[in-house]
């Protein structure tokens, strides 16, 4: 062999190991680029759509009241000469209050009793002008009209006689007739001034019957508020409200105090979302939880959804049935309702669910095959949803049971990303 020969062979040696080395090197990189390529994608973790029901939770914070409040107002303005207790306090039924000066309530019942004693005098001349006697002059002057009718009816049908007969002229004729029509027109007076007079003293009678039931109820009302001097509970409660203290003027715009009634029972009050509210009804089930109780548990049901009086339009307020025990009343606590709203087929994680300018979407996971193998990547797929509670959405349309949508990821996606499942 010659040395050409060798040094041939040596070459062909040397180039294919160049090769080798030069594949195992490409492969090396490209198996590490992979690697270190892995560690910068998305790591996202995935879920298949399923069927189930929606649970709706909602929270809302509020305190325990009492069912009923008792609240006493006073029609007319009375000097508080004293209050003899606080809000917060603890009352029995009959314990004194507060007391009120009702001096000018004295003098202002002995108006409304000289009224009530004018208005009396004043029915009776009413009913004795409408009496048979009071009206006999009426009674009078239509029967002498009725009377002058029936003669002018008479002198009219003889001398209709008599001019037929040629023995008057037709003057003489038209004159009784004028005569007869005159008197009817006489008798109509005197008829509408009796039923006049009639009907005028009845609304008078009824005017001043109404006039005497007010001033009734008026002195009751103040014999009623003459007692007030001294202000007592009605019942065993726990005083809420004290709207005037010592000193100052009571009056009819607001009640002298707001008591809440302990025999009645309790209700707890928790205001939510007016959103929210919307998945509640009188009936449903409520958990709440009394803060001062060592966080104890009362089960309760909802009996009465309302507006809430400080943010109308944005909160309500959600009125709950509870047990009376070991409550006091002013307890704050959580109310917490589940509410199943329903059952769904294509149910996916609030999280899988995305928002742009389109509409909503979500990210389901492609696999397709690589340099080296298979790779994952996402697609962004539009959806049209439905109701959600607070962990899951329903999906309407755009997804199958079998499509795996990506519920988390720890990095930002867009369409046609490559990912990385994570373990």
């Amino acid at each position: 062999m010659s040395v050409l020969d060798d040094a041939n062979i040596k070459r062909k040696k040397l180039t294919g190991r160049a090769t080798v080395i030069f594949l195992v090197i490409m492969f090396v990189l490209t198996f590490f680029s992979r690697t270190i390529n892995n560690f910068t994608l998305p790591k996202v973790t995935y879920e298949t759509p399923a069927n189930g029901a929606l649970i709706k939770e909602v929270t809302g914070t509020g305190s325990v009241e009492a069912n009923i409040t008792q609240e006493l107002y006073v029609s007319s303005s009375m000097k508080v000469t004293g209050v003899a207790v606080e809000v917060g306090d603890g009352v029995k039924q009959g314990q004194t209050l507060m007391t009120l000066d009702t001096s000018d309530i004295e003098s202002q019942l002995e108006d409304e009793q000289d009224k009530y004693a004018q208005k009396k005098l004043q029915l009776e001349e009413l009913m004795e002008a409408g009496s048979p006697e009071s009206l006999m002059s009426l009674d009078k002057a239509v029967q002498v009209a009725r009377q002058n009718v029936d003669k002018a009816q008479k002198n009219y049908d003889s001398s209709k006689v008599l001019f037929e007969a040629g023995a008057i002229t037709s003057i003489s004729l038209a004159d009784a007739e004028a005569d007869l029509e005159n008197a009817k027109l006489d008798y109509e007076i005197a008829k509408n001034n009796k039923d006049k007079a009639v009907n005028a003293n009845k609304r008078d009678i009824e005017s001043t019957k109404l006039d005497i039931s007010m001033a009734e109820r008026k002195i009751a009302e103040l014999t009623k508020e003459m007692n007030m001097s001294i202000v007592t509970a009605p019942c065993d409660g726990v005083v809420t409200e004290l709207y005037y203290s010592e000193g100052m003027t009571a009056n009819a715009s607001q009640p002298l105090y707001r008591i809440a009634d302990t025999t009645e029972g309790f209700q707890f009050v928790a205001t939510v979302n007016t959103s929210a509210a919307a998945y509640l009804e009188s009936g449903d089930g409520a958990e709440i939880t009394i803060n001062s109780l060592n966080d104890k548990m009362i089960q309760g049901k909802v009996k009465q959804i309302r507006d809430n009086q400080q943010q109308i339009g944005v909160k309500k307020d959600v009125v709950i049935d509870i047990p009376t025990n070991g409550l006091v009343g002013g307890e704050s606590g959580t109310a917490d309702f589940k509410k199943n709203i329903g059952s769904y087929k294509t149910l996916v994680s609030n999280s899988a669910v995305g928002r742009d300018i389109i509409g909503y979407f979500v990210y389901v996971l492609k696999e397709r095959k690589g340099p080296l193998g298979n790779e994952f990547y996402v697609q962004k797929v539009t959806v049209s949803i439905g109701d959600s509670d607070n962990t899951k959405t329903v999906v309407l349309s755009g997804i199958n049971a079998m499509d795996k949508v990506i519920s988390d990821s720890d990095k930002p996606l867009a369409d046609g990303s490559p990912v990385m499942i994570a373990n």
